[in-house]
C-alpha cells in the first residue's frame, strides 16, 4: 500500500514537473519578485548609501532592499539613468510576451525570441537617448545614463537635438512594434475603441442628467398651481 502511494506521488511530482504551465508558473513568480524587489530598491534610493560608486562608512543604509538593494539601483541608474524605473516592467512584460508565444506555438520559436530581444534593446536606447537629449538629470547620474550620454553624443555629431529627436521617435515606434508584435493600426484602433467608449458614458451620464432635471421640472410644473391657488385665497381673504 505504501509502495503504490510512493509511486503514485512520484507520478503526479513527474506530470508537474514536465508540464510547462508549472515551470512559466515558477519563472513568472520570481520574475515577479524580482521586478517588485528592483523597483522598491529603486524607488527608495538615497545617493548616500554605499553603492560601487562609492563608500559610506557607519551609515545606516536607507534603501529598503538593503545593501545589495543600493548597489543594484546604484548600477541601473549609472547605466540606464531615468529609464531605470522602467527595467522592472521591461522584465515582466519581456516574460509575458514569451510566455504568450510559447503557448500559442507549443514551444519555443528562438527567431521570435530574438526579434522581442531586439525591439527590447531598441526601446531601451531610444528611451534612453530621449531622456539624455530632453530631461534633466537624476541624482548626480546622468539623464538617459551611460547608454543615453552615448547614443545622445553620436546624434550631436552629425544632427541637431531637434532633428535627433525625431529620428530617435521614428525609432522608438519601430521597436515597440518590434518588442510587442502589434501593427500601429492596430494600436490606432485600439485607442479609437477607448476614446469612442468613454464618450459613449459621457453621453450616457449627460442623457442620465438631463432626464433627472426634466423630471423635477414636471414636478415643479404639477404642484406649481397649488401654491398660486393658495397664495389668491390668502390674498382674497385678506
Amino acid at each position: 500500500m505504501n509502495q503504490e502511494h510512493t509511486e503514485y506521488e512520484k507520478s503526479i511530482l513527474s506530470k508537474l514537473l514536465g508540464s510547462g504551465s508549472f515551470l512559466r508558473g515558477l519563472f513568472f513568480v520570481f520574475f515577479l519578485l524580482l521586478s517588485v524587489y528592483l523597483m522598491v530598491s529603486l524607488v527608495s534610493f538615497n545617493p548616500s548609501d554605499p553603492s560601487w560608486l562609492q563608500t559610506a562608512w557607519n551609515k545606516k543604509i536607507s534603501n529598503f532592499g538593503g545593501r545589495i538593494g543600493a548597489w543594484l539601483a546604484d548600477t541601473l541608474f549609472f547605466i540606464f539613468g531615468i529609464i531605470a524605473y522602467v527595467i522592472p516592467l521591461v522584465i515582466i512584460s519581456l516574460f509575458w510576451i514569451i510566455s504568450r508565444q510559447y503557448e500559442k506555438q507549443s514551444g519555443f520559436d528562438y527567431f521570435e525570441i530574438g526579434l522581442r530581444l531586439i525591439g527590447m534593446l531598441l526601446l531601451i536606447f531610444t528611451t534612453c537617448g530621449l531622456a539624455a537629449l530632453n530631461a534633466n538629470d537624476i541624482f548626480y547620474f546622468a539623464s538617459g545614463g551611460v547608454i543615453g550620454s552615448l547614443v545622445s553624443y553620436i546624434i550631436a555629431l552629425r544632427f541637431s537635438p531637434l532633428t535627433g529627436t525625431l529620428i530617435l521617435l521614428c525609432t522608438l515606434a519601430a521597436g515597440i512594434t518590434i518588442y510587442t508584435g502589434w501593427s500601429w493600426m492596430t494600436i490606432v484602433e485600439h485607442i479609437g475603441r477607448v476614446v469612442v467608449y468613454i464618450l459613449h458614458c459621457d453621453n450616457c451620464l449627460c442623457d442620465n442628467e438631463f432626464s433627472k432635471n426634466k423630471k423635477k421640472a414636471v414636478v415643479v410644473n404639477n404642484t406649481s398651481p397649488n401654491l398660486t391657488s393658495k397664495v389668491t385665497e390668502f390674498i382674497e381673504d385678506k
